[in-house]
C-alpha cells in the first residue's frame, strides 16, 4: 500500500474513531429536548437556507467564468451542478482531496486548462479566507455593532480594491525582472520570476470582480447566520457564542488533515469557537440571577455543545449530498471540448 493510501486510510479510521467518541459523549436525551424546541419551520428554513448557499456559490462561479460560459453557450445551471458536485466530493473524500474535483470538472466539462482551473480554485479559497477573517473580526471585536459592521465593510472594500492592484504590480514586476535576466547565472532567477509572472497572470485574469465578492459575502453571512442560530438554540448558549462557534467550525475546515466530511475537526472548531465568549459568560454569571446562573452553567456543558455541533454538521452533510444527488439525477451535464492543460 502506498503512502498516500496509508494516510487516507488513517484519516478514515481517525474519523470513525472521533465520530464514535462524539456519539458516546453526546447527551442524546438532552440534545433531543433541545432539538424539539426548534419548530419544524425552523428546520425547513435552515435546510432551504443551506441549499441557498450553494446557489450563491454557483453565482460566484458564474461571475468568474461568464466569458467562458458565453462562448460555450452554457449558463447558471452548469455552474450550480459543478458547485454541488465539488462540494459533495469535499464531504466524501478524506484529506480534502475532493478539492481536486473542481479543476477536473472545469477541465472536463468546460475545457478550461488545468493550470487556470487550479488558479481559480486557489483564488476562491483565498477569497473565502479573507471574507471569513473579516466576518470573524466583526464577530469577535469588543465594539458596538455598528462599528463592527462598518469595519467589516471597509475591510472587504479594501481587500477587493487593493488586492487586484497588488497582483497587477507583482505581475508587471515579475515580467520586467524576467526580461532583464540574461546569461547562465541568471537562468535560475529568470525561472523564478517566470513562475511568479505566470501565477500573477492567473490571478490577474477575470475573477468575477465585485459581483463575485458580493456572492462570497452573501454566502458566508447566510451560512454563518444559519449555523449560529442553530447552535444557539440546540446548545442553549448566547447568540454571540453560537456565531463564534459557527465561525470556528468553518475555519477548522481549512485544515489539510481532515477525515471524510470533516468529522471531528468541525466539531472541535465549533467547541473552540464557543470558548471565545466563555470569559464574558462566566463574568456575567457571577452577578446573574439564579435562573440565569443555571443557563450560564448549561452553557459550559461541553458535551451538549459537541452534540449540537454534530447535529448541525449532520444536517449540512445531508443537505450537501441530497442536493448534489437530486440535481445530478434531474439535469444532464453539458460537456465542452477539452483543452490542453
Amino acid at each position: 500500500m502506498t503512502r498516500t493510501r496509508w494516510i487516507a486510510v488513517a484519516s478514515i479510521v481517525a474519523g470513525v474513531a472521533v465520530l464514535a467518541l462524539l456519539v458516546a459523549l453526546t447527551p442524546w436525551r438532552l440534545l433531543a429536548e433541545r432539538v424539539a424546541t426548534v419548530p419544524w419551520p425552523g428546520w425547513v428554513g435552515a435546510t432551504l437556507g443551506m441549499s441557498a448557499t450553494y446557489a450563491l456559490r454557483a453565482g460566484r462561479l458564474r461571475a468568474e467564468w461568464l466569458w467562458k460560459l458565453r462562448t460555450l453557450n452554457l449558463g447558471y445551471r452548469e455552474c450550480l451542478q459543478i458547485t454541488l458536485l465539488h462540494n459533495a466530493a469535499i464531504n466524501i473524500l478524506p484529506m480534502r482531496s475532493g478539492e481536486a474535483s473542481y479543476s477536473f470538472l472545469l477541465h472536463r466539462r468546460w475545457g478550461v486548462g488545468l493550470g487556470d482551473a487550479t488558479a481559480s480554485l486557489l483564488w476562491l479559497r483565498l477569497q473565502d479566507m479573507m471574507v471569513l477573517g473579516v466576518l470573524g473580526i466583526a464577530i469577535l471585536v469588543p465594539a458596538p455593532l455598528p462599528w463592527r459592521i462598518g469595519c467589516a465593510i471597509a475591510a472587504i472594500a479594501a481587500a477587493a480594491t487593493l488586492l487586484p492592484a497588488l497582483v497587477r504590480r507583482v505581475h508587471v514586476r515579475a515580467r520586467w525582472a524576467r526580461a532583464r535576466a540574461h546569461g547562465a547565472a541568471s537562468a535560475r532567477r529568470a525561472k523564478v520570476w517566470g513562475l511568479t509572472a505566470k501565477v500573477a497572470a492567473a490571478f490577474r485574469a477575470a475573477r468575477g470582480g465585485l459581483p463575485a465578492w458580493g456572492f462570497a459575502i452573501a454566502n458566508w453571512v447566510l451560512k454563518l447566520s444559519i449555523v449560529g442560530v442553530l447552535l444557539t438554540m440546540l446548545a442553549n448558549i448566547p447568540a454571540g457564542a453560537g456565531f463564534c462557534g459557527a465561525l470556528g467550525g468553518e475555519l477548522a475546515g481549512v485544515l489539510p488533515l481532515q477525515a471524510p466530511a470533516g468529522v471531528g475537526t468541525y466539531e472541535a472548531g465549533v467547541a473552540l469557537g464557543t470558548q471565545a465568549r466563555h470569559a464574558k459568560i462566566v463574568a456575567a454569571a457571577a452577578s446573574a440571577a439564579p435562573a440565569e446562573q443555571v443557563r450560564a452553567a448549561n452553557t459550559d456543558n461541553g458535551r451538549l455543545i459537541f452534540g449540537a455541533a454534530l447535529a448541525v454538521h449532520a444536517l449540512m452533510l445531508v443537505v450537501a449530498l441530497a442536493t448534489a444527488l437530486a440535481f445530478s439525477l434531474i439535469v444532464r451535464p453539458s460537456r465542452a471540448p477539452e483543452s490542453n492543460p
